[in-house]
C-alpha cells in the first residue's frame, strides 16, 4: 500500500484495471484481503451474481482496521513521503554499487532491487546484515529491500552505513 509512491503500482502506467486484489498492506498486520472492482465489473457481477463465503467475510473488527491503515496512511501523507524518501535512498543504495559485488540497484518509491554478482556472496551478505538486525529479502543473486512507510531518513542511513561496513570486510577477505 503505497510503497511504490503511489497508492497501486499500476498507477505508474497508463492502465486501468477491473480489480485490484489488496493483502497484507491494508491491513498493517492483521490478517485481512480487499478486493477493488471497478464499475463495469461489479454491474456484470450485480447481472450475474455468485455465492461466495469465506471464514472471515464481513469481519467487522477488519474492516475497522482497514479503514483505520487507509486514515493513517493519507493524515500522515505516507505515500508522498515514500516518493519522497525513495528519491533520496535510491540514491543511497546507488553509492553501493561497485560492478565488482553490487552489480545495479533499482527501485520505486520504497520498492528497492539490488543486483548482486553471485549467488554465494548474496547468501554471504544476507546473513551478516541478519546478524545485524537488517532483514532484506534475498533470492538468488537479488536482494528485496522493502523498508516500512514509516521509516526514519537516520534508520535508513543506517542501513546502508551496515552494508557498507559488510561489503569492506568481504572484499578485504
Amino acid at each position: 500500500m503505497g510503497r511504490t509512491g503511489e497508492w497501486f503500482g499500476y498507477q505508474h502506467y497508463d492502465i486501468e484495471p477491473d480489480m485490484i486484489a489488496i493483502g497484507k498492506g491494508i491491513g498493517n498486520g492483521y490478517p485481512v484481503s480487499v478486493a477493488v472492482i471497478n464499475r463495469t465489473t461489479i454491474a456484470e457481477l450485480e447481472r450475474k451474481p455468485f455465492k461466495y463465503s469465506q471464514s472471515h467475510q464481513n469481519d467487522p473488527l477488519g474492516a475497522s482496521v482497514v479503514q483505520e491503515t487507509i486514515e493513517i496512511i493519507e493524515s500522515n501523507d505516507l505515500i508522498a513521503e515514500a516518493k519522497r524518501k525513495g528519491l533520496q535512498f535510491y540514491s543511497q543504495l546507488e553509492s553501493l554499487v561497485d560492478k565488482e559485488i553490487i552489480l545495479a540497484v533499482r527501485g520505486r518509491g520504497l520498492m528497492f532491487a539490488m543486483d548482486l554478482a553471485n549467488e554465494n556472496i548474496a547468501n554471504e551478505i544476507y546473513s551478516k546484515l541478519i546478524e545485524r538486525g537488517m532483514i532484506v529479502g534475498n533470492r538468488g543473486t537479488a536482494f528485496r529491500i522493502d523498508p516500512p512507510l514509516i521509516i526514519t531518513e537516520n534508520e535508513f542511513t543506517e542501513f546502508v552505513k551496515t552494508f557498507k561496513t559488510i561489503l569492506s570486510i568481504k572484499k578485504t577477505a
